[in-house]
């Protein structure tokens, strides 16, 4: 048995002044109207009144006195909140970490599994002790502080009730992580959150209320930290869930698509039901599916005559988990770019630029040199209309708006004189100093043969390139701006190489296909011949340009980024969510636009300034085979370490002043029925 005391010294000698009080009205001397009477036989009860409130009188036995002091003996104890404890599993801080991944949707508990939680963590915080302190921790794939250690029940409890159920996957590792440090000694706290700091080395208790749906969690350094994990769910529930859904043409047919969908079955027994497949939110057709305990199946649409639209996957079967019961895809919208070739002659690389897969993605404009002295293209009136421009054999005198590839020929420098700092001097007395060339391209002399000896295989642009036979009779080598990046290594240095400018990418290749020479144009390398070249000239136009290659529109994870490229001659972008909402893109110094606000599951369209028509489109879908698997895990694996789960009664401390006082109050309704009725003993 202990003790917590509930009240402060002042409210404690108001209380103990309520039992003398109580007394003093059984021996104070009541004031009665002196009245003359034939006899006191029939006033003896009257007498006996008179004789016990005489001041100086002996108490006599009276029950009601002893009720309410009892009441009162009652209420005193109550406020000394008397309780025990089996074990001492409290501690002085804890940390509540609730799961609000996609699978805490799951129904199988009502309401759900989060609101489930959420009221396990306000029953253990109406049960702590008024000295301890609390944290509380939301994580899915990520984790979220709602509110540092406090010992503030109400702003916990407003915590807990903050927990919003999201539609990412699960991954604990960060979250612990976030309690770990925040806990453990020597570790940092949320100073303008916290009613007490934590830099001293007091151990902490972390409530983990999840389904368990994250797996080991390796060697996690908990430090002081001890884990309870209570699981959330019912036992053996059964779910069916689409694990991936994408559209891609038939290659031998080419008007028809083909819609591929995998299922998923995660119950213990076989299941059958419809799966239906809409485009733009209209049913175009259906299909009986029969998935084993256990098992995953796959179903296949034979789709006609679609250019573009907006699929979507739905399976007539109830189960606890909605979320994954539907599935988006789309036909992504044709965007052709457009490449200006600008050569003096070159066969091979304008028959590698009509190939039928580069006539797919792009428009392609050829010109000779003399078109960079051409007024319009001085006046900027034409590049900004081009995705990408590529030089065979000469360079413009600027660069322009677009990305741009260089073939045996050097860029022009983007350097600038240094200005003198000196603020003293008049500004025609400002000398230019020595220019920044850390902006530009440096290139070595020709030299010859050149032997390809490495490739960079994690470039879109290499790294299907074989070049080992490749005869280069000349070449420069290439070093790229100090952000740039090599793609291509030959025995005396790099050959080919990308480098950023801003919003633009600009590559440059150390050699070309031809050369001119005072006995007119050789031929400098028999690459043109090769396998290579083409699918080389047409990863360039597929990198490069940002031309769309692929039928089905990207798929990421909820709350995953997603990157766009997009077309460089529109500097704004609005992309339309699932809900409608409208979230707007501006074009920075970065060449593709990365787009983070992806929590919603479905089909989001992205829209070029005022135009109607989508250029792109990406869905976002919860293929997860982990957040579909509803079972509740039984204990967690931390390193080699076996956490078993906690019952779903969690011992804490048992109070016994509720009891007490009710009791008391028992106590007060006797008195008062007693002292109505006028029994007296």
């Amino acid at each position: 048995m202990n003790w917590i005391n509930a009240l402060s010294w002042p409210q404690w000698l108001l209380l103990a002044a309520i039992p003398p009080a109580v007394l003093s009205l059984y021996f104070l001397k009541l004031k009665r109207k002196r009245l003359e009477v034939s006899s006191t036989l029939l006033w003896r009860k009257t007498l006996e009144d008179i004789h016990v409130n005489s001041i100086w009188q002996r108490l006599r036995k009276n029950l009601l006195l002893y009720l309410q002091l009892a009441f009162l003996a009652l209420l005193i104890l109550a406020c000394l909140r008397p309780g025990w404890s089996g074990q001492d599993r409290i501690g002085e801080r804890r940390i509540y970490v609730i799961d609000n991944s996609a699978s805490m949707q799951a129904t199988d508990t009502s309401p759900s599994r989060l609101e489930l939680a959420k009221e396990k963590v306000k029953n253990l915080l109406s049960e702590t002790a008024s000295d301890d302190v609390g944290m509380v921790i939301a994580f899915s794939d990520r984790a979220d502080v709602r509110q540092g250690f406090t010992k503030d029940k109400t702003r916990l409890l407003a915590a807990v009730d903050s927990i919003q159920p999201t539609n990412h996957p699960t991954d604990i590792s960060e979250a612990l992580r976030a309690a770990a440090g925040l806990a453990n000694p020597g570790r940092s706290s949320f100073d303008n959150l916290s009613d007490i700091q934590v830099a001293d080395a007091i151990p902490a208790t972390v409530y983990l209320l999840s389904d368990g749906g994250f797996g080991d969690l390796g060697d996690s350094d908990l430090g002081q930290l001890k884990v309870e994990f209570l699981p959330i769910g019912e036992t053996g529930t059964a779910n069916v869930g689409v694990l991936s859904f994408a559209v891609q043409r038939n290659e031998d047919k080419k008007n028809q698509l083909e819609a591929f969908a995998r299922i998923g079955n995660f119950g213990e027994e076989p299941v059958e039901f419809t799966a239906s497949l809409e485009i733009n939110g209209e049913l175009v057709d259906a299909s009986s599916v029969k998935v084993a305990a256990k098992q995953e199946t796959g179903i296949l649409f034979e789709l006609e005559q679609i250019e573009e639209g907006e699929l979507a996957l739905k399976l007539d079967h109830e189960d606890a988990l909605s979320i994954d019961n539907t599935a988006y895809a789309a036909i992504r919208p044709n965007k052709p770019i457009s490449v200006l070739l600008v050569t003096p002659g070159n066969s091979a690389l304008e028959t590698a630029l009509t190939t039928g897969r580069c006539q797919r993605i792009a428009n392609v404009r050829v010109e000779s040199p003399t078109f960079l002295i051409d007024s319009a293209y001085l006046a900027n009136d034409t590049e900004s209309l081009f995705d990408l421009i590529i030089f065979d054999q000469c360079a413009p005198t600027m660069m322009p708006e677009s990305n741009t590839l260089f073939m045996g020929s050097k860029p022009p420098s983007l350097s600038e004189p240094k200005k003198d700092s000196d603020e003293s001097k008049k500004p025609s007395e400002v000398a230019l100093g020595e220019a920044d060339f850390s902006k530009d391209w440096q290139f070595g002399p020709s030299s010859g043969p050149v032997i390809i000896l490495d490739v960079n295989r994690s470039n879109p642009m290499t790294q299907y390139l074989e070049m080992g036979s490749v005869v280069i009779l000349e070449g420069m080598t290439v070093t790229p701006p100090e952000n740039g990046t090599v793609l291509m290594t030959s025995d005396s240095g790099p050959v080919f190489a990308v480098a950023p400018r801003g919003p633009f990418q600009d590559a440059v290749l150390g050699f070309g296909m031809l050369q001119s020479t005072s006995e007119g144009i050789q031929v400098n390398s028999d690459w043109s011949i090769k396998r290579s070249f083409p699918v080389f000239v047409y990863s360039v136009v597929e990198y490069l340009g940002g031309g769309i290659t692929e039928t089905s529109a990207p798929t990421v994870l909820p709350g995953n980024a997603i990157g766009l490229t997009l077309s460089n001659r529109f500097d704004n972008y609005r992309v339309v969510s699932p809900t409608g909402q409208k979230i707007e893109l501006t074009r920075n110094n970065e060449s593709r636009f990365t787009f983070t606000q992806t929590d919603q599951v479905g089909m989001y369209s992205v829209f070029a300034d005022e135009m109607e028509r989508p250029m792109e489109r990406f869905c976002v879908n919860l293929f997860s085979g982990r957040e579909s698997e509803l079972t509740v895990a039984s204990a967690i694996q931390m390193g080699a370490d076996k956490i078993e789960a906690t019952s779903n009664f969690v011992r804490a401390r048992q109070e016994l002043w509720r009891w007490i006082l009710g009791v008391g109050l028992v106590v007060l309704m006797v008195e008062w029925v007693i002292f109505n009725r006028r029994i007296f003993i």
